[in-house]
């Protein structure tokens, strides 16, 4: 029954990391659930409880990490917080009226627009717009590495036990 548990716990895994790419879908702790699943039905063992530490602190991280880069492409390129918070919320709307370009439509629109109107120079309005899709689209790579790791914390956890 064990052999089940662990397949199923890297089913879940898999569905993490590829959930990475959609947003608002639970990746991250998807892993850390199946992870935690894991340890429960299949045991713990002797380096279980600290690979789980390592698999938890990953997880936290990787959500820090991915929300900070992901603004920080932005801030970099100038946008003001307001812009960043506009492109946030008009890409969340845009998630459900046009799934799923309407999130790349709102982010970036949002950030445009309220830096144009900020600014009226649509070139820095251009710019801060750029560095919103960049820093986001790095957050994605990010938070993959991130997913990446925590499922190595749980081979080599599987591996060990």
């Amino acid at each position: 029954m064990d052999a089940v548990w662990t397949i199923l716990a890297g089913v879940l895994m898999l569905a993490g990391l590829v959930g990475i790419f959609i947003p608002f879908f639970p990746d991250l702790l998807l892993i850390w659930a199946a992870a935690l699943g894991y340890g429960l039905l299949v045991g713990w063992g002797e380096r279980g409880p600290w690979l789980f530490a390592l698999i938890t602190l990953l997880g936290v991280l990787g959500i820090l990490a991915e929300t900070y880069v992901g603004g920080a492409g932005a801030r970099v390129a100038g946008a003001s917080y307001k812009a960043i918070f506009a492109g946030l919320v008009l890409g969340t709307i845009g998630l459900f009226v046009f799934p799923p370009f309407g999130l790349i439509i709102g982010l970036l629109a949002g950030t445009f627009v309220v830096e144009y109107v900020r600014l009226r120079d649509w070139r820095q309005a251009g710019r801060a717009m750029l560095g919103m899709g960049l820093g986001y689209g790095v957050s994605f790579g990010v938070k993959l590495v991130f997913g990446l790791l925590m499922i190595g914390g749980w081979l080599a956890w599987v591996i060990t036990a």
